[in-house]
């Protein structure tokens, strides 16, 4: 039998294995680069408190910092090491290190990162478009170690178009507790039981934005196959196939900017129901959707999930002024979006004649200040009929 199923996760065990392999991948990576040269390269640290509000996961405390290896051939960055804890007063916490280097390997991209995620919790309104209003929750805890190699196949010097393959490993463990959901204990859902859920990912990735960090034109889609076996320890065997489009156009100046993202996302086999909850990209970690921070602003997380969901995020963004303080160069910016989609359960017995409009949609505002020409820290509120209002502040744009 396959090692991973063989061995009996614990907490600590996970999060201390998990963050050894990572440091000593990372620190073996780095230190090679830097033995090769260490010219022209500039290391900066820019960290945050985690003090925040979120209306899914009430008020966060921690910490974010985020080390960056700078050079001025390398954009956006040679290296960057991003570290996170925040626990939170509703009960989740999270704990993850991501390193990203495009520039490490030639011709490669390489992502590592593990992440440990404890959200006792977690909620659950059933599976569908037309799920229930009432909210129950379950424990959900999940630990995970994944990699990204992305290896560029065709990029011209004229312009920033380029074409990657990308191969992907993910090892991941998620243990469910549903004593307190009659929601789940009366369906049996796959995946009550928990367990392994590691991936083979494959991918095409196009990119042609002018700027990972803040774009103002290009386009980036992936097209994705995450592929969950017996033979890679996995207890489910399921396929999930994703595809993302996002493009970004300036309107009268290089300082309105249109952006917009448009997701959709299957799976077919056996995949847990916990899985529904996910989002791939090929990019950091799975993110939660349909409703919270990273998908639909202004409605509950994880509102609505199914075996397939479609979902879009349009905005307007502003970049109102530039200004320096503390000799550190700064940018005040705003946006306005509205969030829109829809998700699907081939296992459900409801059908879209009933009443309740299947197509569940967000608006609102935030606020961006950008921090030199890598780091943002992001405010958004948005509402829906789900939700009078909801308040995220984080990092980054969401896409």
């Amino acid at each position: 039998m396959f090692i991973f199923k063989t061995i009996k996760l614990s907490r600590p065990a996970a999060v201390l294995a998990g963050v050894g392999f990572f440091l000593l991948t990372v620190w073996s990576i780095s230190f090679e680069a830097e033995a090769k040269n260490t010219k022209n390269k500039n290391f900066s640290v820019k960290a945050i408190p985690n003090l925040f509000f979120n209306s899914d996961v009430g008020i966060g405390y921690g910490i974010h910092p985020t080390l960056f290896v700078d050079s001025v051939q390398y954009k956006p960055y040679f290296i960057k090491i991003d570290a996170n804890y925040w626990n939170t007063t509703k009960g989740p916490m999270e704990t993850y290190l991501f390193f990203d280097s495009p520039h490490l390997i030639p011709n490669y991209r390489l992502t590592i990162y593990t992440r440990y995620y404890d959200d006792s919790l977690s909620p659950f309104y059933g599976i569908g478009a037309n799920s229930g209003s009432n909210r129950e929750l379950y424990l959900r805890r999940r630990a995970n170690f994944a990699t990204d190699l992305q290896r560029t196949l065709w990029q011209p010097q004229v312009n920033n178009q380029k074409i990657k393959a990308l191969f992907g490993l993910g090892i991941f463990n998620t243990e469910i507790d549903i004593s307190n959901s009659p929601l789940l204990i009366s369906s049996q859902p796959i995946g009550i039981e928990g367990g392994w859920t590691n991936y083979v990912k494959l991918g095409l990735v196009y990119d042609s934005r002018d700027n990972e960090i803040i774009p103002k034109k290009g386009r980036w889609l992936d097209i994705l196959a995450e592929i969950s076996r017996g033979i890679l320890g996995s207890d489910y065997e399921y396929l999930r196939l994703t595809t993302t489009l996002r493009t970004y156009h300036p309107l009268l100046s290089d300082r309105f900017i249109y952006a917009g993202r448009i997701l959709a996302e299957t799976f077919l086999g056996q995949a847990p129901f916990y899985e529904f909850s996910y989002f791939a990209n090929s990019y950091q970690w799975k993110q939660e959707a349909l409703g919270g921070s990273k998908s639909l602003r202004g409605i509950p997380l994880n509102r609505y999930i199914g075996r397939t969901k479609l979902f879009s995020n349009q905005e307007l963004r502003w970049m109102i002024a530039d200004f320096n303080f503390l000799n550190q160069d700064f940018t005040l910016g705003a946006n306005l979006f509205v969030d829109f989609g829809w998700v699907f359960n081939s296992d459900s017995n409801r059908s879209f004649g009933q009443s309740e409009n299947p197509i569940k949609i967000s608006r609102g505002m935030g606020v961006r200040l950008i921090w030199g020409q890598n780091f943002v820290i992001a405010t958004d509120i948005g509402n829906s009929t789900d939700m009078a209002m909801g308040l995220y502040i984080g990092v980054d744009y969401l896409y």
